[in-house]
């Protein structure tokens, strides 16, 4: 289901899924904000929250995880511990913490190429033959003597998108032992 999620987030999914995990005992899912280096992006947590709520889970706000770790002078800064992790599940009540990290980003840009596209015409080539005609007297006839043949190219600019690329890593901490369940890219 996880691996549907970055599937459908537009990424070719690599995951890892813990064969000893009882999935389902995860409902409440808390979603900390993805750390990422790069200043155009933010905000990719929550098409993880969209995906996870479309498929029957119940998420965390962000902003109340956020508010709930200040309140309780909780530093969260890469690595969790398994107290830290225990702590903020027993206070919002989460089974897992999806944490991440955008590792790489391309922004969407454009493209101008030439375009070049080849045309070949074909045209009849008649000649003009005088013979006698059926009263006797000479009379003109158009017959088909070939084909005369012309190629063209034409060269024209043109402009296409190239998508934005973005490399995410993310990970489902299950809060009573910080062991990481789940991991995808």
């Amino acid at each position: 289901m996880l691996a549907g999620l970055l599937l459908l987030a537009g990424c070719t999914p690599k995951t890892v899924i813990s064969q000893s995990y009882d999935f389902n005992q995860m409902n409440r899912i808390g979603i900390m904000g993805f750390t990422t280096h790069y200043n155009d992006l933010s905000g990719v947590e929550n098409l993880f929250a969209k995906y996870l709520i479309e498929s029957g889970f119940k998420v965390v706000e962000r902003a109340q995880l956020d508010q709930v770790l200040k309140e309780h002078n909780i530093s969260v800064s890469g690595y969790l511990s398994p107290a830290t992790t225990k702590k903020i599940g027993e206070i919002l009540g989460v089974d897992v913490l999806l944490v991440g990290e955008v590792t790489s980003y391309t922004p969407t840009r454009t493209e101008l190429t030439l375009v070049s596209s080849h045309k070949t015409e074909s045209r009849p080539v008649y000649a003009q033959t005088i013979a006698p005609g059926p009263d006797g007297r000479p009379a003109a006839h158009l017959q088909q003597v070939g084909t005369q043949y012309s190629q063209s190219t034409d060269v024209r600019p043109s402009e296409y998108t190239i998508n934005a690329q973005v490399g995410i890593i993310a990970k489902l901490v299950d809060v009573e032992t910080a062991e990481i369940v789940w991991i995808g890219s």
